[in-house]
């Protein structure tokens, strides 16, 4: 009898579910100045805003200052995640918008040296953080090193932010030379501080025949953010436009956060209702654009 009965409830255990895979979103950009910070920054927020639990990490080695957009301090950092000085959940922090957030920290050289086992106890540990999040957003430095490739070849979805000049356009091209060669994904484009749609897609097309002629790829427009004084009062005041301000500018980072959640379509979420969350994060159906050479 004891046997049957432990038959039954063998047969009434069902299987576990698999795990969630939480998406990590990379905004990169080699050169610096760009506005890779406002960006992440904001586009974590209107993830938030939208429904999404949200992780924004700040990954720039060296450089971090997403504590200074937000106005935010901590007890502990990336850098003590790296070495293993606390545990992963010590160095939570509370965002504003509802947004949780890692900062990195100014005036070190600790991850932006070549020592791999530090980038991975980083890793490792966002990794176990994240699955208690929807999506992690994670800001990364300027250039192409070892710590902006770590973290763009675990993510999902890689943001390419560019201005119109061309230094910021051949050190973008740099950033997808090679993420190519190592066997990745293009990385999305973006097209910052833009004067309007037009120049924005003329930006875009340059970048994409330079791509389509040396590495036989297409390459994806995001979407573009326009030149607005909204958004950059919102850096200087520490308060950023996602939260606090109007204009272009954010119509811009709702469309670009829009596109974003187009492009994850396995991304989960916190709350129902999925079509209005999106709504309030974009007000637009801003796709990703594949950008080709007739």
């Amino acid at each position: 009898m004891t046997l049957a009965v432990d038959h039954q409830a063998k047969g009434l255990i069902l299987p576990r579910p698999a795990p969630k895979h939480t998406p990590w979103v990379a905004v990169a950009g080699a050169k610096g100045g760009v506005g890779k910070t406002t960006l992440a920054v904001n586009l974590a927020l209107l993830l938030a805003r939208a429904g999404y639990r949200t992780l924004l990490v700040d990954f720039d080695p060296g450089c971090g200052n997403i504590a200074v957009h937000l106005r935010l301090s901590a007890r502990h950092d990336l850098e003590d995640l790296a070495n293993e000085r606390c545990a992963p959940r010590e160095a939570l922090l509370d965002g504003p918008g509802g947004i949780k957030v890692i900062l990195g920290r100014s005036g070190s050289t600790t991850l932006a040296g070549n020592d791999p086992r530090l980038l991975q106890n980083a890793l490792a540990a966002l990794g176990e953080l994240a699955k208690d999040f929807d999506i992690v957003v994670c800001d990364t430095g300027a250039g192409i090193g070892p710590a902006t490739l770590a973290v763009a070849e675990r993510s999902d979805l890689v943001l390419g932010i560019t201005n119109a000049d061309a230094a910021s356009l051949t050190d973008a091209y740099a950033l997808c030379k090679v993420l190519h060669l190592r066997g990745r994904a293009l990385p999305q484009l973006v097209v910052n501080r833009v004067r309007s749609r037009d120049e924005a897609m003329r930006t875009a097309g340059k970048l994409s025949a330079v791509v389509k002629k040396f590495l036989a790829t297409d390459l994806r427009l995001c979407g573009w953010v326009a030149q607005d004084a909204g958004v950059e009062l919102g850096v200087i005041d520490q308060r950023p436009v996602a939260l606090f301000g109007q204009g272009t500018g954010l119509e811009d980072l709702r469309g670009l956060c829009a596109a974003v959640l187009a492009g994850l379509p396995t991304l989960s979420r916190a709350t129902s209702q999925t079509g209005a969350a999106q709504g309030n994060a974009g007000q637009a159906t801003r796709q990703p654009v594949r950008l080709r050479q007739g």
